[in-house]
């Protein structure tokens, strides 16, 4: 798959990565001051995000304590340094599953089709990076049941993510 390389600016610093030609990512509007949020869904059960906040979610910490609340067994597969893209940045791997309420979504023929309410068990792996007053939070979060060429596209993404602060 062609790819290129694409620097999102995130306030507190610039993100740069490999990004699929003809990805779009969304720019979520409406956001606190000095917050941004972009993500793309290239399948469904599937998308990867690059995020600048200062909202408990935004911290390691933070987001897995909501992710206990909202979801159920959530299991922490890793929790480990990721000092080449910045002093005191983590990166934390894991699973937990949510109840997914019943939905209409369209097929690949573009019928519609009701899809039951279910529990899905999903995995995360995210990039966190303090910056100077915010943190930023970037990676993917996909379906384990996902076909393995998503998860391995998202992950390959997330692993050439370069980070540089804005001086």
């Amino acid at each position: 798959m062609d790819e290129r390389l694409e620097t999102f600016d995130l306030g507190a610093a610039r993100v740069t990565l490999p990004v699929p030609d003809g990805a779009e990512f969304s720019d979520l509007e409406g956001l606190d001051p000095g917050a941004r949020h972009f993500t793309w869904e290239p399948a469904s059960g599937g998308h990867f995000m690059l995020s600048a906040g200062t909202s408990p979610g935004h911290t390691p910490d933070g987001l897995l304590a909501g992710e206990a609340q909202r979801g159920s067994g959530l299991q922490v597969d890793s929790d480990v340094p990721a000092p080449v893209t910045g002093r005191g940045a983590r990166r934390v791997v894991y699973r937990v599953t949510h109840h997914r309420a019943e939905e209409v979504v369209a097929a690949a023929d573009g019928t519609l089709m009701r899809v039951p309410e279910r529990d899905v068990r999903q995995l995360s792996d995210l990039l966190f990076v303090p910056c100077e007053a915010t943190w930023l939070r970037i990676g993917y979060r996909v379906d384990e049941d996902a076909p393995e060429a998503l998860r391995a596209r998202l992950a390959r993404m997330l692993d050439r993510v370069e980070v540089s602060p804005d001086a």
